[in-house]
């Protein structure tokens, strides 16, 4: 029910906010859009954007219930729902800017990964503290999410890295 309400409130956030991108670029235009077609392209890429959303959220959900299965930590759903959707926010908004200034700073090479998995693992912490989870719970979900995620990049770094080299 909670992950269905909160891609219902990223939909209709996309949608709202498309619908008035595509209104207003619409209005600029001599040949004009019908209202319907506006309501389509926006309608579209809403869905396409909360599916996004979604893949994500299951990936971030997919980890924290393998954590949770394998180190016996028996969160409640309601627990791991809440985990799942702090961590996504976090992992599209903070971590976004943590990732560039890493880059930025080291060159876009495996440290700036490493640099970043050592800020999501501090980060995934607090937020553990923030919901109040206890220490162990918290230490081995910080860990463990920070290690799955470090491992889907650093596998997409290698492979970008040997397809360059090609």
């Amino acid at each position: 029910m909670n992950i269905s309400i909160f891609l219902l409130i990223i939909f209709i956030l996309s949608f709202l906010i498309l619908f008035w991108f595509t209104y207003h670029e619409n209005k600029k235009e001599e040949k004009k859009d019908g209202l319907l077609t506006l309501l389509v392209v926006a309608g579209i890429f809403s869905v396409i954007i909360t599916f996004v959303f979604a893949f994500f959220l299951f990936l971030i959900l997919g980890s924290t219930s393998v954590i949770d299965i394998m180190f016996s930590l028996e969160l409640t759903t309601n627990q791991l729902l809440v985990i799942g959707i702090s961590f996504l926010i976090y992992w599209f908004t903070i971590d976004n800017i943590l990732g560039k200034f890493f880059e930025y700073l080291l060159g876009e090479n495996i440290y700036a990964l490493l640099a970043l998995a050592i800020s999501r693992l501090v980060s995934f912490y607090m937020i553990g503290i923030l919901i109040k989870l206890n220490e162990v719970m918290n230490m081995t979900i910080s860990i463990g999410v920070s290690i799955i995620l470090l491992s889907i990049e650093a596998l997409y770094f290698l492979r970008k890295k040997a397809m360059i080299e090609e």
